[in-house]
């Protein structure tokens, strides 16, 4: 038996890095899998390696920064399965890596809508599903929600919002049996992070087309390579998945309104 049996659990950004491991990890410990996400391909893919093993998954595409998408998803949910046991709200970006002034609406938009949004709109969701039989709710938010970044601030305001709304959580429905906290990673070896590497490449590209010194922005960068970690290396997923599902499981089960670092060490200097 293991820690997730008999549990249904959502994870959304479910199609790779850290949502991926959580999934497959999750599954291999006894849950059934609703992996949710964008892309049906690679939500297929991810639904195949977890069956194959024989667990128990399914894939659900739904843009989660879609509060309509949202609801109709939930609605799915219960209809098939009747009750939630454990979300993973995993789904975001990174983002424009600018300043304040250099923001756009539409960068500002896009970050808050993918992070903070999605992550409102699923919560609202699972504490109705969770309410009769309780659960656990693990946000990912960011080393970025706990801190200041150059050339971040749509990130770090997202994320910081992310921690903020899981201690409203927490307040709210403690005594209903449903815990929430959030995960911060730092550095983690993900396709997104890739993109970001090539999204810096676009930026310098940018800058130096005006005349500035790209290598004087980069340094300034939060994303300006591999995060710094008292380990001097990033994180693989599946020790970030390793944290999230330790805090979803009934060992934490007096744990609550936490904003977790798993950065190894980033946050302590």
């Amino acid at each position: 038996m293991g820690r997730f049996s008999d549990k249904i659990m959502l994870v959304t950004g479910a199609t790779s890095g850290i949502g991926r491991a959580v999934a497959i990890r999750g599954a291999k410990e006894g849950a059934t899998i609703i992996a949710v996400g964008r892309n049906e391909e690679r939500g297929n893919a991810v639904v195949e390696a977890i069956t194959k093993e024989d667990g128990k998954a399914i894939f659900k595409k739904c843009d989660v920064s879609d509060k309509e998408a949202v609801k109709n998803l939930f609605e799915e949910i219960k209809e098939e399965f009747g009750k939630l046991d454990v979300a993973v709200n995993n789904a975001g970006i990174v983002g424009a890596s600018k300043t304040v002034e250099e923001l756009e609406d539409d960068d500002w938009s896009k970050v808050i809508d993918a992070n903070l949004n999605s992550c409102f709109y699923c919560c609202r969701e699972e504490v109705k599903l969770m309410k009769e039989n309780g659960g656990a709710i693990v946000n990912i938010s960011s080393v970025a929600g706990m801190r200041g970044f150059p050339s971040a601030a749509a990130y770090v305001a997202s994320k910081h919002a992310v921690s903020g709304l899981t201690k409203a959580v927490a307040v709210d429905y403690a005594t209903k049996g449903i815990r929430c906290n959030a995960i911060c990673p730092a550095g983690t070896d993900t396709p997104l992070t890739e993109r970001s590497s090539a999204d810096i490449k676009t930026r310098m590209a940018e800058i130096a087309a005006q005349g500035k010194d790209p290598m004087e922005w980069l340094k300034n960068s939060m994303l300006s390579g591999k995060t710094e970690t008292l380990q001097k290396r990033n994180a693989t997923p599946e020790e970030q998945a390793a944290t999230i599902l330790y805090f979803a499981s009934d060992e934490a089960k007096h744990i609550t309104g936490s904003i977790i670092a798993s950065d190894g060490g980033f946050t302590t200097y």
